[in-house]
């Protein structure tokens, strides 16, 4: 026995002739996600996607797979009935059973995909809507009910649903392109790359640590985390831990006030070279504006001139609550917040919230900036895969 879901978008209606590109994109997504629950099938269909699954898969856990996947407006658990007046009615009255009451005003909303279906939407309307109050004694609404019963009708069958489970939006994962993600050991930066891979990233991702050796650098919980924000689609990617003892070491000497802005301007360069190793066309950053010293509008513009890659800012607006939620809600919080030391947060004793080209080119005249950057992407890379093992 199986169970079947139809799958709505929303922003895909919208992309004209590239709308099957999306579609193909969401349906090899919603595969892959699922992939690990009995190898759903997963298919166009007509305007629609449809997912059919065996009986023994938790619908549970089907359904919070689904709500986590880009690009889907909502689903619905359908119900078949053979493509016929009196099947589609008998299958109504018994999905409405226990649903609608006569404390629930309900309407019957029906499309037909089959234009040789003898009666059209309206009639159908109102004849499976006469059953229904015969069998339950409920109110109809047209405008506002508690419950709207959908029929879809189709040449092989007629699909019935009564519960609409809301998904994320957005785009499928993949079809805006890749982006590198300069992942800290904080809350920001996994919200900001689940956020880009709502809107169709797929993403990987470079971090910078003090870490003292290989087996620190795999067990550390910067490898969890991005496990933790690929896990939701099962998608693959890469993690490059970069070590930042070279410019640490550099920096030694320097007591400037602008150091935070040099550190975050060499991990630009090294994330630029990095993105090409896997043709990502843009940087992502956990930024909020104004939230340290490094994140005023002027540092950051002073930033963005290390790098000719588009630095995408998801959370640029956002107060630290509306972040901490999202975190919670994806499961990187916890992880987020376990003791770490991050080289991110690397800072003068009073640094400029206003840095000035001068200063900044003169710090990295000193430390010889484009000789460090070339011996740290050449010695002190570590590249990571995630993966997701195959059933």
């Amino acid at each position: 026995m199986t169970r079947h879901y139809i799958v709505h978008y929303g922003e895909l209606g919208l992309k004209g002739h590239n709308r099957i590109d999306f579609e193909r994109r969401l349906v090899t997504n919603i595969g892959r996600a699922l992939e690990d629950l009995g190898h759903p099938e997963v298919r166009r269909f007509h305007s629609y996607i449809m997912v059919t699954v065996s009986e023994s898969v938790p619908g549970g856990d089907l359904e919070a797979r689904l709500q986590r996947i880009p690009g889907i407006a909502y689903f619905a658990p359908v119900t078949t009935a053979p493509p016929e007046l009196e099947a589609i009615a008998a299958t109504a009255v018994s999905l409405a059973d226990g649903i609608i009451t006569p404390e629930t005003s309900f309407r019957v909303k029906t499309t037909r995909g089959d234009k040789t279906f003898p009666m059209i939407s309206p009639q159908v309307d109102r004849e499976i809507g006469a059953r229904i109050v015969q069998a339950t004694r409920a109110p109809v609404n047209l405008t506002s009910p508690d419950v709207t019963l959908s029929i879809q009708i189709y040449g092989d069958s007629a699909y019935l649903f009564v519960r609409r489970i809301p998904g994320m939006g957005g785009l499928p994962v993949g079809s805006s392109g890749r982006a590198l993600v300069l992942f800290s050991g904080g809350i920001d930066s996994p919200v900001a790359a689940h956020l880009m891979m709502k809107r169709g990233c797929a993403v990987d991702f470079v971090h910078f640590h003090l870490l003292s050796n290989r087996e620190r650098i795999h067990s550390a919980k910067i490898v969890a985390m991005a496990r933790q924000v690929l896990t939701p689609h099962r998608a693959a990617g890469r993690l490059y831990m970069v070590s930042a003892a070279p410019f640490e070491a550099a920096m030694t000497a320097m007591d400037s006030r602008v150091a935070t802005v040099v550190f975050r301007r060499f991990i630009m360069r090294a994330a630029e070279r990095l993105s090409r190793r896997r043709k990502a066309l843009a940087l992502i950053t956990g930024e909020s504006l104004g939230q340290v010293a490094s994140q005023t509008l002027k540092n950051i513009g002073m930033i963005n001139r290390a790098t000719q890659l588009p630095i995408l800012r998801p959370l640029i607006s956002m107060d630290k609550e509306e972040i901490v939620s999202i975190a919670k809600d994806i499961g990187t919080y916890e992880l987020s917040i376990e003791p770490y030391q991050d080289p991110c947060s690397l800072h003068a004793r009073h640094p400029a919230t206003w840095a000035r080209l001068a200063d900044v080119s003169g710090v990295e005249s000193a430390i010889d900036v484009a000789s460090l950057l070339e011996e740290t992407l050449a010695e002190h890379v570590e590249e990571i895969h995630i993966g997701f093992a195959r059933h």
